[in-house]
């Protein structure tokens, strides 16, 4: 980002240039097209450098995926050449404006699609069978944690809601893996009941009832008779 930041240092530069051209009615004009412009492109620069801050935040995340972040520069190598040539004209300051914000709205769009990526990765690799192992009071705190991921992974990524995330899941990993290994077949079966898909009693088999009573999780459970 320095490229564009220094870029940006020209321009502010170039705000005293302009009212240095006369001290008339002109130079007052100049002066402020060159700050309005100049406060838009630096707006659009801001919200570029928040884009790369999310970004890097997340691949920084074990097992997170990689961001395209190519391209920062794009639009502002023109820019910089007007610069050096005096006072940019309108147009120069829209088409940089116009080339940052593409950039920034890219990587944001990227990050938000491998932020949803990654948190449903990390709560599927989650061994919640292993919560019914725990005691009551530790089975209440991991159902917490568990809710609270859940929660913001449904949210808008930012560097402040990945903190966030990746500190619940640590703690709710090293709770999990203090449980003792839950019975053969109680995760393939909470996985059965969590996937979202209706399931009959009758599909359910005596021995899996017998199954979620030994654990307690029987209580988790809701019963209704269909409607015929």
């Amino acid at each position: 980002m320095s490229a564009p930041l220094s870029v940006l240092q020209k321009a502010e530069r170039l705000q005293a240039e302009a009212r240095r051209l006369n001290e008339g009615e002109k130079g007052e004009e100049e002066a402020r097209r060159i700050s309005q412009r100049i406060g838009g492109l630096h707006n659009e620069l801001v919200a570029l450098q928040r884009s790369l801050r999310i970004a890097r935040a997340l691949m920084a995340q074990p097992a997170a995926g990689d961001i395209d972040l190519s391209g920062l520069d794009t639009g502002l190598a023109a820019f910089t050449r007007q610069c050096e040539g005096g006072l940019p004209p309108n147009p120069a300051f829209t088409r940089a404006s116009t080339a940052v914000h593409k950039v920034a709205d890219r990587i944001a769009q990227d990050s938000q699609e491998a932020w949803r990526q990654w948190t449903q990765a990390q709560l599927a690799a989650l061994q919640m069978a292993r919560q019914a192992m725990l005691s009551l009071q530790d089975q209440a705190r991991a159902k917490t944690l568990h809710q609270e991921l859940t929660k913001t992974a449904r949210a808008d990524v930012d560097a402040a809601v990945i903190t966030l995330f990746a500190h619940a899941h640590a703690e709710l990993v090293e709770l999990l893996e203090t449980a003792p290994a839950p019975p053969e077949g109680l995760q393939t079966l909470l996985d059965r009941l969590a996937s979202g898909t209706a399931l009959l009693l009758s599909d359910i088999t005596d021995e899996e009832i017998a199954l979620l009573r030994r654990v307690d999780l029987d209580a988790d459970l809701e019963v209704r008779r269909r409607r015929t």
